[in-house]
Order: structure tokens, then C-alpha cells, then sequence
């Protein structure tokens, strides 16, 4: 790996990637709790992934819908909130279902969310501080797809990168 790849992983990345995942009992708990605080501070109902396999991490997901008024559209995003096993971090994951705010031959996920609606971002701002106020800390959009140093996939054994080695290997 290239070191300037290194040095832009924040020292908070690097330690969680070098963790074992913790207990799964105990981290199904957290993010049932954290399910219902998203819940209240949202509005919205959550679905809990708990599904470890190949994931060091569970997820929560709601959708977000909307009329955008800068491109007079209406939206509907999937947004997931991965809860990692190895540390207190989080990432939000967002899916444009519809396709109907991502252009059709790019990706459609994960969108940055700083490329939603004001309207989602303002959600997903709000689902932020209520994992923050938790305890949380964010990965960025920007960090997921650099390499993890020294991981590797569990599914085939490949070069890591940060979000298969926090999160998710399958999405």
C-alpha cells in the first residue's frame, strides 16, 4: 500500500481495523438500542439487520422520501447506519432505489450523502447526532473504499478495504 494511502486514514480508523469483533451478543443489544433512539429521533421506523455473516458490523435502515425542490423531484433513499463491532463507529450507506437522483450509468450506492436532498441530508444529519450523542463516531464516505492495512476479505480473501473491514463485505 502506498503511504500516502496510509497516512489519510485517521488514527481512529487505523485502531478499530486492527480490533477483533467484539461480542455479538452484546453488540446486538447496543444496536437494538441504538435502532430505538434512531427511531425517536427521526421519526421513522428502522429495519435491524443482524446478520454478521461476512460483516463485522450490524445495520439499521430506514427510507427517506421526499420531493426535492431544487430539481422538483421526489426521492425515496434507502439510508443505512452500520454499527461496526470493533469499535464505536458508524457509517451511513445510502441506496437511490428509484434511480431517481443518481444518474443511471453511475454507481447508485452508497451515494456521499452529501450529494442528497436537503431534506435527506438534514434526516441523516439528525440520525448523526443521536449516534454521536450515543457515544459513536462517524466514518466518513470519503475513507470507505481505501485499503485496510493487513485485512483481508473473509468471502475470498482479498485486499480489504476500509469499509468490508469496518462494516460490510456484502451490501
Amino acid at each position: 500500500m502506498k503511504n500516502t494511502q496510509l497516512s489519510m486514514l485517521p488514527p481512529f480508523i487505523l485502531d478499530a481495523i486492527a480490533q477483533p469483533i467484539g461480542c455479538v451478543h452484546d453488540h446486538a443489544r447496543l444496536v437494538a438500542s441504538l435502532g430505538a433512539a434512531l427511531s425517536n429521533g427521526l421519526g421513522v421506523a428502522f429495519v435491524l439487520d443482524d446478520d454478521m455473516n461476512y460483516n463485522p458490523a450490524q445495520s439499521l435502515t430506514c427510507k427517506l422520501s421526499g420531493r426535492d425542490a431544487v430539481l422538483k423531484k421526489r426521492f425515496e433513499f434507502d439510508v443505512r447506519f452500520y454499527i461496526s463491532a470493533k469499535a464505536p463507529l458508524f457509517a451511513v450507506y445510502c441506496f437511490d432505489r428509484k434511480w431517481g437522483m443518481v444518474d443511471r450509468a453511475n454507481v447508485n450506492h452508497p451515494i456521499d450523502p452529501a450529494r442528497l436532498p436537503k431534506a435527506a441530508r438534514a434526516s441523516i444529519d439528525k440520525g448523526r447526532a443521536v449516534l454521536a450523542a450515543q457515544g459513536l463516531q462517524e466514518v466518513a464516505h470519503a475513507y470507505f473504499f481505501l485499503p485496510a492495512p493487513g485485512c483481508t476479505t473473509q468471502l475470498d480473501g482479498l485486499p480489504a478495504n476500509v469499509l468490508e473491514s469496518l462494516f460490510a463485505e456484502i451490501v
